[in-house]
């Protein structure tokens, strides 16, 4: 990945010369993040951080970030979501159903219950952008799915500032590895307390 840190190098020169673009910077880049799969959303987060808190201060530039990384991220989804529903949705929908894997996302895409696709679209170590296609591939209502990303580009977008402000990834690059850890090990305490909580649920009504 070092052409991507070589662009954002060069990127951050020109904003650094050009604050009105600060804001800009920080939509289009998790826009694009939706639309190619191989870039790191970590990464794009923590440079527009570490932008935004020059520009704006601590307080101001770290809200700002995590509200338009949530904007910037959504419209890119957003958009890929409308236009494969629109276009050869329909066809590859149907591959899918055919497939073992592909049943079961379609299933819980689907499915009355909201929690597991909003867990998997809650983690910032999936590609955002994979989902989404599948997504688009599903038969989920618009609603659902509008206040689905939301809600887990916001999760995701905190968590990234949070800990890119802790290890501060953009600076000290091999700090993505205690990044990441950090990430996991806050994600396994709370699936751990919500087994724990749903096993309580379950001994207190027995009939659920």
């Amino acid at each position: 990945m070092a052409w991507l840190y070589e662009i954002l190098d060069k990127f951050e020169l020109f904003v650094s010369g050009h604050i009105w673009f600060a804001p800009l910077s920080t939509l289009i880049l998790p826009f694009i993040e939706a639309l190619i799969p191989s870039l790191p959303l970590s990464v794009l987060v923590a440079f527009n951080l570490n932008i935004m808190r020059t520009t704006f201060g601590e307080v101001a530039g770290t809200g700002l970030t995590v509200v338009l990384s949530v904007l910037g991220s959504f419209a890119g989804m957003f958009l890929i979501f409308g236009l494969i529903r629109l276009t050869f949705g329909p066809f590859f929908a149907r591959k899918v159903q055919n497939h073992k894997y592909g049943r079961m996302f379609l299933d819980i895409a689907e499915g009355p219950k909201t929690f597991p696709i909003f867990l998997i679209m809650s983690n910032p170590f999936f590609p955002s952008s994979i989902i989404n296609y599948a997504l688009s591939l599903t038969k989920i209502k618009t609603g659902r799915y509008v206040w689905l990303t939301l809600a887990s580009r916001l999760v995701i977008m905190s968590f990234l500032v949070l800990l890119g402000r802790i290890f501060d990834v953009q600076n000290h690059l091999l700090n993505i590895v205690w990044f990441t850890l950090a990430y996991a090990f806050l994600f396994a305490v709370w699936y751990i307390w919500f087994r724990c909580h749903r096993k309580k649920k379950k001994k207190a009504d027995p009939e659920t």
